[in-house]
């Protein structure tokens, strides 16, 4: 999914072509627990996707590109059982769905904040691997999920591992540990679904490593940063490590944040700092990428100031020159 496809995410309503439902998506099953039976019986993993399937434009344009293709039914139901779980906004396609409070509870559970939200996972829920939108059409898709069928099963079983034993190590065992925790953390992307499980193990650098003199605690929060988690702790330790961005570490804390925005105040804060940081100078292209289309979006979209939108978009546009990634942007802000 491209920055421009996140922001809509987060709440906002682009001007875009209304697209057709993709079928019924007759080979899908909408009752999650039915579709685990389903699973254990034939010995499959499951494909959820968490959709909204009469609003949500990304989610129309997936069906349409890639779930209702025969590519994409025959290859991937040889691993996976389909389940469509359904968040709609009409009453009259609510009432179709056949559990929306288990939909509900389950969306919680695996902290679903945009649609679509796909979710590989076993029958006992362990989820392996986290995706949605991806342009490219049904044989990319599939070519993308067996990469992540793989590299996600090795990492929850690496994962699995490395907490197991790390509550009963003791001394240079537990730096080992610590040391293979940051390793995995390291490789894991902002999609990940095993940063959460790695962040307890991880965090003990804090305190373990407190004034940094062996990299640990640098490393720990640089790590947490990259692969999305965020909260006020590691922002703090963030600018207290690299008050001058040199190892990036601002940049991954503002980057993070830029996916918790809850409220209009969020924006604005989050735009004035993005503004800061970019005085610092952003050491990364692709992040500095992502938060240039985002403080033009957010000052078009949100703050109504259309000359520091057309700034930033020019600013984006000198870097990322004329991308698809940031087409639909550039149209809307440049014209």
């Amino acid at each position: 999914m491209n920055l421009l496809q996140r922001l809509v995410v987060i709440g906002v309503t682009l001007a875009a072509p209304a697209l057709a439902l993709a079928g019924d998506k007759a080979n899908w099953i909408a009752d999650y627990d039915k579709a685990v039976e389903t699973a254990k019986a034939q010995k499959k993993d499951l494909f959820v996707d968490f959709t909204g399937s009469d609003w949500c434009i990304w989610c129309k344009r997936l069906d349409a590109e890639v779930f209702s293709k025969q590519e994409f039914l025959d290859a991937v139901q040889k691993d996976y059982v389909l389940v469509s779980l359904d968040f709609p906004n009409d009453e009259a396609i609510k009432a179709k769905v056949p559990n929306p409070a288990r939909n509900d509870e389950l969306s919680k559970k695996y902290e679903i904040q945009g649609f679509p939200t796909v979710l590989l996972m076993t029958v006992d829920g362990e989820v392996f691997a986290k995706t949605g939108y991806q342009a490219g059409g049904p044989v990319k898709y599939v070519e993308s999920l067996a990469t992540m069928r793989e590299t996600g099963r090795k990492a929850m079983t690496e994962c699995k591992e490395i907490v197991a034993k790390f509550g009963a190590a003791l001394g240079e065992e537990k730096n080992i540990l610590l040391d293979r925790a940051l390793r995995t953390l390291e490789g894991l992307t902002a999609d990940s679904p095993f940063a959460s499980q790695l962040s307890p193990v991880v965090r003990t650098a804090f305190t373990s490593d407190a004034d940094n003199k062996q990299g640990r605690k640098a490393r720990a929060v640089k790590a947490l940063l990259k692969a999305g988690e965020y909260d006020a702790e590691l922002d703090k330790l963030a600018h207290e490590l690299d008050p001058k961005n040199e190892q990036g570490m601002i940049e991954h804390a503002v980057s993070a944040k830029l996916d918790q925005l809850k409220s209009e105040a969020d924006v604005k804060a989050i735009v004035a700092e993005i503004g800061e940081l970019d005085k610092l100078g952003i050491k990364d292209a692709a992040t500095k990428e992502r938060l240039y289309a985002s403080v033009a979006f957010f000052n078009f979209q949100y703050l109504d100031d259309k000359e520091a939108a057309k700034t930033w978009a020019e600013k984006l546009k000198a870097i990322a020159g004329d991308t698809d990634e940031f087409k639909q942007l550039f149209e809307m802000i440049l014209g």
